[in-house]
């Protein structure tokens, strides 16, 4: 029986992908992969991790792999998080052991894409956050997405926990 679960992408897992181990030049199946397993309503993002990623170079593969044509809807707008963004902000600003304020700052900072990332997915049935972040409950020096997420009870896996799931062979999408 297929799962409605929908995976939310950090910006992170997409610009380490690009970095690493998925290099469009040499992998190009990777993307292919995001992009079909998008197109059957599986895979997604927000519009600031869209941001994030224009941030860089327009000759930034990123840059222009964002703008395409086929990721129009990829991108969904995160407004209608808004209270739950504040939600997690009342978390992050007073949850024992206190983070540092440098660590609120960056976290909180409304052109970042975490803490918008885990209110989006907070709002929706079924969404898992798909990020390289592991947990790190005793930090104080940064807020990490799994501890953020649980705050909220959302899902959190890794980019290779995801593929485990949802590929095969030359990275071809398998419900």
């Amino acid at each position: 029986m297929p799962s409605n679960e929908r995976f939310l992408l950090d910006s992170d897992v997409l610009i380490s992908a690009k970095n690493l181990h998925y290099n469009p030049k040499y992998c190009g199946a990777f993307w292919d992969w995001i992009l079909q397993a998008h197109q059957v309503g599986k895979i997604l993002s927000i519009d600031k991790v869209r941001d994030e990623l224009q941030v860089g170079k327009q000759e930034d593969v990123l840059h222009s792999w964002s703008q395409r044509p086929e990721l129009s809807d990829f991108f969904v707008s995160s407004k209608p998080a808004t209270a739950q963004w504040r939600k997690l902000a009342v978390w992050a600003t007073t949850r024992t052991p206190k983070y540092l304020q440098a660590a609120q700052d960056k976290f909180l900072d409304v052109k970042s894409a975490d803490a918008w990332l885990i209110a989006y997915a907070s709002t929706q049935t079924d969404v898992t956050v798909v990020t390289n972040e592991k947990a790190e409950p005793a930090s104080k020096k940064s807020i990490k997405l799994p501890d953020a997420a649980a705050a909220l009870g959302v899902k959190t896996i890794t980019l290779f926990e995801l593929l485990q799931l949802h590929a095969h062979g030359t990275f071809s999408f398998q419900m």
